[in-house]
């Protein structure tokens, strides 16, 4: 009972096969009462119209010739007949059997006939036997016509589900993939009524469903990876500024033991004059040190906003050459450059910073007397500074903010850290790809104009 519950097929299949059923014995029924019937009336309507005719035709006949015209008439209409002329009493047919049957229908007629003077009485009695022969054919028959009729509902019925139910059990075995957020699948059912217009739904539902997931992913990827970069950005601005906060206690502690020294006039501060060079260059480092944290700042926060141009780079890195070539010739340094027209989009001033960082860069970190080679094209700028490598180890953490190679610390030999950061925080905003490598006893540094 359970499974039949549960299964639409199993309930179209039984409400079929009981209503064909059902439906078919009531129509054998109705014929089975009817039709005796009628044909019962059928034949008493013949009986009469035909005894109708016999008395016409016995009218004005001897006894001899209407006795003939009986006979004929009860062996053509399947009846028995008495005719009583005086005394004398004719029989024809069966009359005892027509007589203990209780359905059979009697006309009677009064003749004159030539040869006698008296009127004769024409007793007619037709048998229903013909009926009850019928409706014992019909009972004998049923059980036959129960099996036919059963075995043509079950095979109509088992059609009718089939044809039915099919196509919704596939709609039903759709619906609950789709309930499980699987979309690779398609309604295959070829039909044009209610059924076929629910599939083309159901098709036209998942392909645009499936179009927004995608695009959904698609923007939960994108976020994803927008929170990732906001989260690298923000971390790299923490560390950006605890790392400040370090780099600038270390100045502050020192021009406040020197003034206090100066002030309590402790060995050689007492000599006011000769400490104040030392004390100014602290001050002067320091506020280096705050105008490229507060540049950084002022770039990671506006980026590109303002002063958008055409760069020609070419004129910025012969005015970054001809400013470093006086520090270039107190090293005893050649620089030799091969500069072509290039052309950048963004803001010169920045672009020409970062350019100064990298040829100064170059100038400050080679030995005396080597050479610095700069070669530019419309597709890429290279700088190579000889006699000088970098570790391996370090070249992957050169653009991390405050981070030296020399690790002594000193400004006056390693920078304040900054400018490399500088130089990646205005290239990535100009969207500009970059790289630095070892050569062959040399460290070059590329940026790639042609993105």
């Amino acid at each position: 009972m359970q499974k039949i519950k549960n299964s639409l097929s199993a309930k179209v299949f039984l409400w079929v096969m009981s209503v064909l059923t059902i439906c078919s014995l009531l129509i054998y029924g109705i014929v089975m009462v009817v039709i005796p019937r009628q044909y019962t009336a059928f034949s008493n309507s013949r009986i009469d119209m035909a005894a109708e005719e016999l008395e016409a035709e016995l009218e004005h006949i001897d006894f001899q010739s209407a006795n003939d015209k009986i006979y004929e008439f009860c062996m053509n209409n399947h009846s028995a007949a008495l005719l009583v002329t005086g005394e004398n009493t004719v029989s024809f047919g069966d009359t005892s059997s027509i007589s203990e049957s209780e359905n059979s229908f009697t006309v009677s007629i009064v003749l004159q006939f030539t040869d006698c003077e008296t009127p004769s009485s024409l007793t007619i009695v037709s048998a229903a036997s013909t009926t009850d022969e019928l409706n014992s054919t019909f009972l004998h028959m049923l059980p036959f016509i129960l099996i036919i009729i059963l075995l043509i509902s079950t095979v109509s019925a088992w059609v009718c589900s089939r044809v039915i139910v099919r196509p919704i059990l596939d709609i039903s075995s759709i619906s609950k993939r789709m309930a499980q957020m699987d979309m690779t699948w398609h309604c295959d059912v070829n039909r044009s009524d209610e059924l076929g217009t629910l599939a083309n739904s159901l098709n036209m539902m998942s392909l645009k469903l499936t179009q927004a997931m995608n695009q959904l992913e698609q923007a939960n990827e994108q976020l994803k990876a927008e929170i990732a970069a906001v989260n690298v950005i923000e971390k790299q601005r923490r560390d950006f500024f605890a790392a400040a906060s370090h780099e600038l206690k270390t100045p502050i502690t020192i021009l406040k033991g020197q003034i206090e020294s100066m002030i309590l006039e402790i060995g050689k501060y007492k000599d006011v004059k000769s400490v104040l060079p030392e004390t100014l260059q602290e001050v002067e480092n320091m506020e280096q040190l705050v105008k490229e944290i507060l540049s950084i700042s002022r770039l990671e926060m506006n980026g590109l906003t303002e002063h958008l141009e055409q760069i020609r780079v070419d004129e910025c890195l012969r005015a970054v050459i001809a400013q470093l070539m006086p520090l270039a010739q107190d090293k005893k340094m050649e620089i030799h450059d091969d500069i072509q027209k290039a052309v950048v989009s963004g803001n010169r001033l920045l672009f020409q910073k970062a350019l100064h960082n990298i040829v100064s860069n170059a100038v400050c970190h080679s030995p005396k007397k080597s050479e610095i080679k700069i070669c530019l094209t419309a597709e890429k700028l290279t700088v190579q500074n000889s006699g000088v490598t970098l570790p391996e180890e370090d070249i992957s953490e050169l653009f991390t903010p405050f981070y030296r190679v020399e690790k002594s610390r000193n400004k006056m030999t390693g920078g304040s850290g900054l400018g490399l950061y500088l130089v990646k925080t205005i290239l990535d905003l100009h969207h500009l790809p970059f790289s630095i490598a070892n050569g062959d006893h040399c460290v070059i540094f590329t940026i790639f104009l042609k993105r």
